[in-house]
């Protein structure tokens, strides 16, 4: 008896660490532990992903450019950008003229993210920067469009996030972000598709699209209500002025 409750025990501990540090990625241990175990994976993170450039061009990229036109040259914010996923789609499509700025805070993702930046030679068109989602350092309305994609629930407060999204986002532009399609594993941290409509429509968000987009996400579209003229170069620059800018050599924190 003794032996069989010791198997159940060791069984029901290497369970709890797995859905801890594996399947919820740290969610439920804090935000230090999160970007701790992302800067252990980074080196790895891309190929257990396995993401596909030519394929995010045409399923993130092309879309997003399309809910922005006419404009061609948006300023772009991706919220959690890890390895660097989103803004190389961005500046690998032939029709971009824009520029991305991919914030994180585990330096390792960030430096796995340089490297791509280096390799595609999109210095040009993306920055990197190392900050936290649930205080976004920038002014009010200073974005064309804003993406979060496969992160919402493993941010500390994934409600407070969108808030600060949605506070960034300009009036008439577009957000891009992603929800978990199973939420059994994650409760509390994963909103299903009605409350992520109601949480926007909160928000001032209107326009709000849920689609299905891979096997455990759905894609979610939505529009800041109201309309102002794409932002111009004066707001790019003065932004990027308050950023320190990440290069081939590394990351720097702001």
């Amino acid at each position: 008896m003794n032996i069989l409750l010791l198997i159940v025990v060791l069984l029901l501990t290497g369970f709890l660490i797995w859905w801890l540090l594996i399947e919820t990625e740290g969610a439920y241990l804090g935000r230090r532990v999160v970007v701790a175990l992302y800067d252990i994976y980074a080196g790895r993170y891309d190929r257990v992903k396995q993401f596909d450039l030519r394929t995010d061009i045409l399923l993130l990229s092309q879309p997003l450019l399309q809910r922005l036109l006419p404009q061609l040259d948006p300023f772009i914010l991706d919220v959690a950008t890890g390895t660097g996923r989103f803004p190389p789609a961005m500046a690998a499509n032939a029709r971009f003229q824009g520029h991305v700025i991919g914030i994180d805070l585990s330096r390792r993702m960030l430096e796995v993210a340089a490297e791509k930046v280096a390799a595609g030679h999109y210095a040009s068109f993306i920055t990197l920067a190392r900050h936290d989602a649930m205080r976004l350092p920038f002014p009010d309305s200073a974005f064309d469009a804003v993406a979060c994609l496969e992160a919402l629930e493993f941010l500390p407060d994934p409600e407070r996030a969108l808030c600060e999204m949605a506070r960034v986002l300009r009036p008439g532009g577009v957000l891009l972000a992603t929800i978990r399609i199973d939420t059994r594993w994650m409760p509390g941290r994963t909103p299903n598709e009605s409350e992520i409509r109601q949480l926007l429509e909160s928000l001032d968000m209107t326009a709000i699209e849920v689609e299905k987009w891979q096997s455990d996400y759905k894609r979610v579209w939505a529009k800041k209500a109201g309309a102002v003229d794409p932002l111009g170069s004066a707001t790019r620059e003065r932004v990027l002025r308050g950023l320190c800018e990440v290069t081939i050599k590394g990351v720097e924190q702001v």
